[in-house]
């Protein structure tokens, strides 16, 4: 009798163990490039890190074309897999329709309320002034991709291509690992 409760409290213990495993964020690289540079240009995108355990994103993009509106935003991701394959989402977004409604796609509303408190695009279209992504911290990100949507181990790539009269004028590629 002892050694039956015994067996069972410990593969409940094990099992605990085992689903109680926790995944870090870490951001690894980020790529900005501007293909029209008579609508948008770069001025910074960077990663910093302050120490081992606080790093951010930041970026700023200065536009050229003002009033900015009309436009798409293609979202795609992508893991390691021998090499980067899509994975999950690939989706495509109209910018101005989506910030008046955003819970009219999901998979976009996850990912803009994942860096929304830390940018100023957070109003309608048109645009007027410079887009900027201040700080974005780690932990942030930590929490929504291993808390909220958990995401398997690996190496992953967010690609966001930015889409205006049906060419890519600019791609902001962030490399980040789960682990």
């Amino acid at each position: 009798m002892y050694i039956k409760t015994y067996l069972r409290r410990s593969i409940l213990i094990i099992l605990y163990l085992t689903i109680e495993a926790h995944c870090r964020f870490e951001f690894t690289n980020v790529n900005c490039t501007a293909y029209g540079k008579d609508i948008i240009e770069f001025e910074y995108c960077y990663l910093k890190s302050i120490n081992r355990t606080y790093k951010y994103l930041s970026g700023k993009a200065k536009l050229i074309e003002i009033p900015f509106a009309n436009f798409s935003v293609n979202l795609v991701m992508w893991k390691r897999f021998n090499g980067y394959r899509p994975f999950l989402y690939n989706t495509t977004v109209n910018g101005c329709k989506f910030l008046e409604n955003p819970k009219s796609n999901i998979v976009a509303k996850f990912i803009y309320d994942s860096f929304v408190p830390y940018c100023n695009i957070n109003h309608s279209c048109p645009f007027m002034n410079d887009l900027v992504l201040d700080k974005l911290p780690v932990e942030f990100l930590n929490h929504r991709v291993t808390k909220i949507l958990p995401l398997p181990e690996g190496d992953y790539l967010f690609e966001f291509r930015w889409i205006h009269f049906k060419n890519v004028f600019a791609n902001v590629k962030i490399y980040f690992n789960l682990s």
